[in-house]
């Protein structure tokens, strides 16, 4: 976890150590900081999910995506007001979760479904999204790419939120033929998330036709 605010930060520490399945937690007051501990352990190391919030500088998302691209990140906004929606928008992260809605239990789930490929979003960051998206806000990729019939599939199924594991079963293929799909059609726009991703297609109104 990454948190300057000590107040949260010990606060999630405290929930993030009563749930039983998670193997660690370390909290550090900065990317910097959690660089340091992770060259400490050795260059093979990396944290499953990396939490931060809008009151962090906003470009700690680059820095974590460079340092530890396998790591995805939780945001907890602390506010639903449009600065603090549009820091949120700016990380581009792969779930997020309203301070005020922050429980052991809502926090539990949250990261249970990250871990699970899902991409839990609060209603006011989806809300705001999907504004974006509609007022043209979300830049479009210089070009469509091709996309085959069945990465044409995958892209339906996520926007409907279907996690990698929904996709498969829903597809009737593996879990790793779904994810190596949704990695291929995140590359072919080169985006960083889920949320970016999504954005972007509701952006040009759904899925991408055959040969456009």
């Amino acid at each position: 976890m990454l948190e300057s605010l000590e107040v949260l930060r010990c606060g999630l520490e405290t929930m993030l150590r009563r749930l039983e399945w998670i193997d660690g937690v370390e909290c550090h007051r900065s990317a910097e900081d959690l660089i340091i501990a992770s060259k400490a352990r050795g260059d093979e190391w990396h944290p499953d999910i990396i939490i931060v919030s809008c009151c962090t500088y906003d470009d700690i998302a680059e820095h974590v995506r460079v340092d530890f691209p396998a790591s995805r990140i939780l945001e907890v906004l602390v506010r639903a007001d449009s600065e603090h929606l549009a820091v949120a928008a700016r990380t581009q992260a792969d779930g997020y979760l309203m301070l005020y809605d922050v429980t052991e239990v809502t926090l539990d789930g949250t990261l249970q479904a990250m871990t699970r490929g899902e991409l839990p979003m609060p209603v006011p960051v989806a809300n705001y999204l999907l504004g974006r998206a509609r007022s043209g806000d979300v830049p479009p990729p210089r070009h469509q790419p091709y996309y085959s019939p069945r990465e044409r599939d995958v892209i339906a199924l996520l926007l409907d939120g279907l996690s990698n594991r929904q996709i498969a079963d829903r597809l009737g293929i593996s879990l790793h033929s779904a994810k190596r799909h949704v990695s291929a059609v995140l590359n072919k726009v080169n985006s960083p998330s889920r949320a970016h991703f999504v954005a972007q297609m509701l952006r040009e109104e759904g899925v991408p036709a055959q040969g456009r």
